[in-house]
């Protein structure tokens, strides 16, 4: 398998499983659990198995300066900050149209690349962008009451997300060891989580006993699948392609919405299925 084979495929396992990320939540909070303490776990309970996974590979451990500050960057205001963003606006808004807002940042990524790296964006990505963009649209029914913070937190989000995927490519740590990578990003976002957790009086441990077990294999199969995915992703297709492939993520949410919860599944939500398979085949299919 080519690198930009196994990237495509990486990106588009990655957005499976994060697509999953609204089912996980929706448990949490069923458990006994909110969204800020959900989001601590999803990072916090990572890291004993991302840590033993770096001893068994014997990495090193050791990060200089310039890359704790590069790491804290990129967590702050991407990795970590995009979770609390889109987390808090489940509070306001449901789940399915903070996913749709949120997926903005495919389009931020291609207007990131060309306005601050000066970057030229094949026309054939802007199009796969523009597919998406309606392909996401598509699956927004218009029945739920619009929550202008929910709305904007899932905005942020989506500009949070695109930073983080072009610092990710750009900002010099895709030279580091992917998995200590994410064991150290997923270090930074869960003392920012927690503290933000505690400081709004949300933080909670009273979770029940099946919620503690999908809690802790979730946040192991998100930072070594998802995360890890992603980041191959940007690695081997680049930020760009990475993001148009990462839409994926809300058919899954659909097809999880579909056969668990018995959500409709209608012509509207098909032809917003058949805009990203589209847009999914051509970046494929791309030569670079």
């Amino acid at each position: 398998m080519s690198k930009r084979a196994m990237g495509v495929a990486a990106a588009i396992i990655s957005a499976v499983v994060f697509g999953m990320v609204p089912l996980f939540m929706k448990i949490v909070i069923a458990g006994g659990g909110t969204t800020l303490s959900g989001a601590f776990y999803r990072f916090a309970l990572s890291l004993p198995l991302l840590f033993a996974v770096i001893k068994f590979k014997k990495i090193p451990m050791g990060i200089t300066k310039q890359e704790f500050f590069k790491i804290c960057l990129v967590t702050v205001f991407g990795y970590g900050g995009t979770a609390v963003l889109l987390f808090s606006s489940y509070n306001f808004i449901p789940t399915g149209m903070s996913t749709t807002i949120h997926f903005v940042y495919p389009v931020f990524t291609i207007l990131g690349c060309i306005i601050f790296l000066k970057e030229r964006v094949r026309p054939l990505k802007i199009l796969c962008a523009a597919l998406c963009m309606c392909g996401i649209l598509l699956f927004y029914n218009g029945e739920s009451a619009s929550s202008l913070p929910g709305i904007g937190l899932a905005f942020l989000s989506g500009i949070t997300y695109a930073f983080y995927i072009i610092y990710l490519k750009k900002g010099g740590l895709q030279e580091m060891d992917t998995i200590k990578l994410i064991f150290y990003m997923n270090s930074v976002a869960s003392v920012m989580i927690f503290i933000m957790a505690l400081a709004s009086g949300s933080f909670t441990v009273h979770l029940t006993a099946g919620t503690w077990v999908v809690t802790v294999v979730f946040a192991a199969v998100v930072s070594l699948v998802g995360v890890f995915g992603f980041q191959l992703g940007v690695k081997y297709i680049g930020p760009e392609s990475a993001a148009i492939l990462s839409t994926f993520e809300p058919i899954t949410s659909l097809i999880i919405g579909a056969v668990l919860y018995d959500e409709v599944f209608s012509a509207k939500a098909l032809m917003g299925c058949a805009c990203i398979l589209s847009s999914v085949i051509i970046v494929a299919k791309m030569k670079e």
